[in-house]
């Protein structure tokens, strides 16, 4: 265990610092949060802020002040839309976007799902990719619904019937399957190596 050093909390209590130096070594962009001043900026400038438990700005104090599981739980970190108002308007230009990803990242690493339905699009997504090398819009929306099992993924289905038919209406989906993309074993092979080598393990 490490030594609880630091600053102290408003409880009187010295901040353990183990889970920062955890977020800086294994969650990518993590060790930007040392260029936080806490202005508030972030919080400020994302459109999502009343969706948020914690603000970005939160969240960094939260990391600082060693609380692991309120930020790997924390439903902000897998809310970030990448608008990059946050990371324009930041004066020290902290990446806030990625580091939010970074943590979401992280946190579905360690077997964190703070946002099951945003967990399971961006594994469907993922898979997508995997398979193709491309999106195939239908189809990760098919796999999306079904993964919340057969009856309820054909009540979602026809819930989204109109989405999908306007999609389609203004040639944003195909209605042919998508095809693999050429040498996509290659393709394959360099995401299984970038997963290899990521920190935070696979999404």
């Amino acid at each position: 265990m490490d030594q609880v050093v630091g600053p102290k909390s408003s409880g009187g209590k010295a901040y353990n610092q183990a889970f920062a130096r955890e977020v800086y070594q294994k969650v990518d962009s993590g060790e930007e949060i040392k260029m936080c001043m806490q202005c508030g900026v972030c919080a400020a400038s994302c459109p999502l802020r009343e969706k948020m438990d914690f603000s970005p700005r939160k969240i960094f104090t939260l990391i600082r002040a060693g609380q692991r599981e309120k930020v790997l739980s924390s439903e902000a970190i897998m809310l970030c839309t990448s608008c990059y108002s946050c990371k324009v308007r930041c004066p020290r230009k902290v990446p806030v976007v990625d580091v939010m990803h970074g943590l979401a990242h992280y946190a579905l690493g360690l077997g964190y799902k703070p946002r099951v339905e945003t967990a399971l699009f961006g594994q469907k997504f993922w898979d997508n990719i995997y398979r193709l090398g491309r999106i195939d819009e239908k189809d990760v929306a098919q796999r999306y619904f079904l993964g919340h099992g057969l009856g309820q993924g054909l009540k979602l289905m026809m819930e989204n019937k109109n989405m999908g038919l306007g999609m389609l209406l203004h040639k944003r989906m195909k209605v042919l399957p998508e095809r693999p993309i050429k040498n996509i074993k290659t393709f394959r092979k360099m995401l299984d190596k970038a997963k290899a080598m990521g920190k935070g393990g696979a999404v």
